[in-house]
């Protein structure tokens, strides 16, 4: 098209808002006939400021728009008003996928299924339709094999989801075409400005390009848009989005007016980002840019916090960029350190709440102890509806969750939203859950939800993301993380098909996030004041220095050292703490009055600091990727498929427990046949004990109060009169269950005697028998104790458990380390440092 000569750039990009402010009162217009698009909803409060102080008194404002919103009372015939969620479309995925033999589950479907969302919402916004794609014939045979095996999948997928989508567009469709929408309404005002975009989403490039051929249009690219052909076409080229849009309108760069808003590196800036081969001499121009490089992540908070600590001390304000969330907590943690308040923009994950820690920890509780039947119980209760089963869990024993929440406060209600969407859409995709999948789903949903406080507008320091930081500046701007794979890091890596083929289709490169980010490295270092920051080491792992600062100082940019020297100094003079020699005294934390397992009290019998590791620290061994499974998965095998023996023969069992091995070891499995012997020894004993039993229930819960601290039990299976205690391995002797140093079945009876099971008891559950149904290899065979030998041992273990309340919780007694012969009470010996 011919130059509405309406297209400009700004000889200063950190001065975005005066540029603007400049073409809307160079245009005669009323601001209230006006409508301008914006980069984000930030971009839009600084300008609301920037009009308000710029008019000098009340006015009335343009239509200012945040790009992604739709405009008002907009409804497209072709598009249904609501929505099919991404949730919705990650767990129908996730069924689908979890029908494929290799990836078997839900649990290991869910993040494949996230995987492919996220896929499918690139190639809607690139205008492609999936399921229009011959999948199979896309990937031949001379493709590696995983990658036919992915385009099979991709071929069922998307032939299936449109029916399920049942006319409802995606959230990026709806996204896509609310952007679009504005173009008919472009004429409903005097003057339209689309400013610092850059065109890099295909629904934005086309309302740029309607605006741009409208007279009353002005576009305000971001940056100072230059460079040769040859380099613009680079995907990694700052430039590169806009680039594309020029020349979509038959454009090139003489047709990009710069409005004059004040000097800047900007033309350094481009020369460094180019192929071009010389050198230019004003290097200087960069003077005002100051490089600190850290030995690590935490030293570069710390540096960021003190850089922050001056500006404030001289009523300076700060723009603090930070490209990841980790790197944004990291800040926060700083800067609290040194007593700093700061405006943040990045929320935190759900899943660092105390609500979504506090769900979660139940469910991983679960777990860890293998007990499914208390999850199937509760999820049965709630009719399968994991929404409902969780609340219900809230309502009734909130107790259970740590750390404690407040179901009311803003994080708890979108969590629980979250929570909520997630379970109705495994509800309406008919999906029944187990242990393992709940716990997926949940941290899948509940991680998904960004937890943001109120714009704190008093804060002299703000930190941002990238993409937020866009018109944003301060009298000093801190860009951190500025290594290789953090600041510039990669987009979208399709693990899908290879790199050409995704090309081919549509999917935009990994670098457009090079290029876009390279752009904000630019416009952010043109502020008056400006701080690169990097980590030598991430992780434990030797880090490389952006390719940003590299393009920069092989240009001959004459930056900054020193300053950043002087910082350095301060930061590790603070952190130079004098060594203290190690205390090898045994802990005494703060006195413990904590629910306790009866399973855990054999631990501080035997060896106090095992039960101090892991009951109080709450530490756990993670399982071993690479082990083979062990007695542990063997026994909770066992007991799982004894909960539900009735109605059952021998056969039958050993098929039920051979089904459940299979599924852990693999019908090939060597350990697979040494396990099936085993089954065939414990089945017939098993069944003919426990049907014999009077009426009895498995896995029972209940609590008792001993010296003032509650204790809690599981029972494996109780009846009126007796209790049960399976055991795959051996039984404790008789002696130590006088003696009440094996208290768990004890008190379990104690607990029946007591009253505490929820189940109806008579006169003989005063004084209850106690079984060890022992299932060891070559001695399986219940062991009984009369009730005369039962009442002995419970006075035993509830004696032996008051001395320990009142020698620990009460006492302030030291968790001493003990040396034992039993292998399971070394298992923290590494933390105890037993051998140093």
């Amino acid at each position: 098209m011919e130059s509405n000569k309406n297209i400009f750039c700004a000889t200063n990009p950190a001065k975005m808002s005066d540029a603007l402010w400049h073409v809307l009162s160079a245009s005669g217009v009323d601001l209230s006939r006006m409508l301008i698009f914006l980069p984000s909803r930030r971009a839009v409060r600084t300008v609301e400021k920037m009009l308000a102080e710029k008019s000098g008194g009340a006015v009335i404002l343009p239509e200012l728009v945040a790009l992604g919103e739709g405009a008002p009372d907009e409804v497209d015939d072709d598009i249904a008003c609501d929505t099919i969620s991404n949730m919705a479309r990650v767990v129908m995925l996730a069924k689908l996928l979890a029908a494929d033999a290799s990836i078997k589950n839900i649990t290991t479907a869910l993040p494949v299924a996230r995987d492919l969302v996220r896929m499918t919402d690139y190639l809607e916004n690139e205008g492609v339709d999936a399921s229009t794609i011959d999948w199979n014939a896309l990937v031949g045979d001379e493709y590696a094999a995983h990658f036919q095996h992915k385009a099979k999948l991709l071929e069922i997928i998307t032939r299936v989801l449109p029916a399920y989508y049942a006319g409802r567009p995606t959230q990026t469709a709806a996204r896509n075409a609310a952007i679009r929408g504005w173009t008919a309404h472009l004429n409903d005002y005097d003057l339209v400005v689309v400013c610092a975009s850059t065109a890099s989403v295909p629904a934005t490039a086309d309302l740029m390009r309607a605006v741009a051929r409208a007279p009353h249009g002005r576009i305000i690219l971001s940056g100072k848009y230059s460079g040769t052909e040859g380099d613009l076409v680079r995907a990694t080229h700052p430039y590169n989005a806009e680039y594309k849009f020029l020349a979509s309108l038959g454009l090139a760069e003489s047709d990009v007016q710069p409005i004059d808003v004040g000097a800047s590196p900007i033309d350094f800036l481009n020369y460094a980002f180019s192929n071009n081969p010389q050198i230019p001499d004003d290097g200087a121009m960069v003077r005002h840019c100051h490089l600190i490089e850290c030995a690590r992540e935490s030293e570069e908070a710390a540096v960021v916090a003190e850089i922050a600590s001056r500006a404030t001390h001289e009523n300076k304000s700060v723009l603090i960029i930070t490209p990841d969330a980790a790197g944004n907590q990291r800040a926060a943690f700083a800067l609290r350190a040194c007593g700093i308040d700061a405006d943040f923009s990045g929320g935190i994950s759900g899943t660092m709440t105390n609500t979504g820690r506090g769900i979660l920890n139940v469910f991983s509780d679960w777990i860890d102890a293998g007990d499914n039947a208390t999850f199937e119980r509760l999820y049965a209760a709630a009719d399968g509806n994991l929404f409902e089963m969780i609340v219900r869990m809230v309502d009734e024993n909130r107790d259970m969750f740590a750390p404690a929440f407040d179901i009311s406060d803003a994080a708890s209600m979108q969590i629980w939203a979250a929570i909520k969407n997630m379970s109705d859409c495994i509800r309406d995709a008919d999906i029944k859950l187990s242990l393992s999948d709940a716990y997926a789903f949940l941290t899948d949903a509940i991680s998904g939800v960004s937890v943001r406080g109120a714009m704190n507008s008093a804060a002299r320091v703000v930190v941002l993301g990238t993409i937020e930081s866009r018109m944003q500046t301060a009298d000093v701007v801190i860009l951190t993380g500025l290594n290789e794979g953090m600041f510039p890091a990669r987009g979208f890596e399709n693990a899908w098909l290879p790199v050409r083929l995704a090309t081919q289709i549509g999917l935009p490169s990994a670098d457009r996030k090079v290029s876009l980010q390279a752009l904000d490295f630019m416009n952010l270092s043109c502020g008056a004041d400006v701080y690169w920051t990097r980590s030598g080491a991430s992780g434990g792992v030797q880090t490389a220095e952006s390719r940003f600062i590299s393009r920069v100082r092989a240009r001959g940019g004459a930056f900054d050292t020193a300053v950043g020297a002087d910082i350095l100094r301060v930061v590790r003079a603070r952190a130079d703490v004098a060594p203290r020699p190690l205390d090898y005294s045994a802990p005494v934390p703060p006195a413990d009055w904590s629910d306790v397992y009866v399973t855990a009290l054999e631990k501080l019998i035997h060896n106090p600091y095992t039960f101090y590791v892991n009951h109080i620290l709450k530490l756990r061994v993670l399982d071993d990727y690479w082990a083979t499974p062990d007695a542990r998965q063997f026994g909770d095998l066992v007991h799982a498929a004894l909960e539900s023996f009735a109605n059952k023969d021998a056969a039958a069992l050993v098929a039920d427990m051979d089904a459940r091995a299979r599924n852990i070891l693999g019908a090939d499995s060597i350990i697979y046949h040494f396990w099936h012997k085993r089954f065939l020894e414990i089945a017939p004993v098993a069944l003919e004990y426990l049907n014999a039993l009077p009426p009895s229930v498995a896995e029972t819960a209940s609590v008792v109060n001993i010296a003032g601290r509650n204790v809690r039990a599981r029972a494996d299976r109780i009846w009126d009169g007796g209790v049960l205690d399976i055991k795959t391995g051996t039984p404790p002797t008789k002696n130590k269950l006088v003696e009440g140093t094996m208290p768990q079945l004890p008190l379990e009876a104690y607990i029946l005697q007591s009253g505490g099971f929820t189940i109806p008891t008579t006169e003989k559950s005063r004084t209850p028998v106690m079984v060890f149904l022992q299932l060891k290899s070559g001695a399986v065979k219940p062991i009984e104790y009369s009730a005369d030998d039962t009442a002995q041992m419970i006075a035993a273990a509830v004696e032996k458990t008051t001395e320990l309340f009142n020698m620990y919780s009460a006492g302030g007694a030291p968790y001493e380390y003990r040396e034992t012969g039993d292998q399971k009470y070394h298992i923290y010996d590494d933390l105890a440092r037993n051998r140093d």
